[in-house]
């Protein structure tokens, strides 16, 4: 059985025998017939972990679905005390950091 999980702690959590690879975005855990070597799991690089950990971020996938005027909406409605511009600056922060680190 192949599953699939954003965690690298979800991916683990699978009883062994398993086969754990990164693939890009997700963890990929073979099991039973669909393991297709036996050989030592697979992890992923800081980056790697750090872009999965971001996109399973909730208010970042929010974010990511909204046009420009639709976050521009957003935060004309959203951010009205230092507790909100606070976590809207902190979600912002997550994004540019991941970017930041593909240039």
């Amino acid at each position: 059985m192949i599953h699939k999980f954003s965690t690298k702690a979800e991916a683990f959590g699978i009883p062994d025998p398993k086969q754990v690879l990164w693939q890009v975005s997700h963890f990929e855990v073979r099991t039973g017939t669909d393991i297709i070597a036996p050989s030592a799991p697979s992890v992923p690089t800081k980056d790697e972990q750090d872009t999965t950990d971001a996109l399973s971020h909730a208010k970042l996938k929010a974010l990511m679905a909204r046009t420009p005027d639709e976050v521009q909406a957003w935060v004309a409605t959203s951010v009205k005390d230092t507790a909100a511009l606070q976590d809207a600056v902190t979600t912002l922060a997550i994004a540019v950091g991941i970017l930041a680190r593909r240039l």
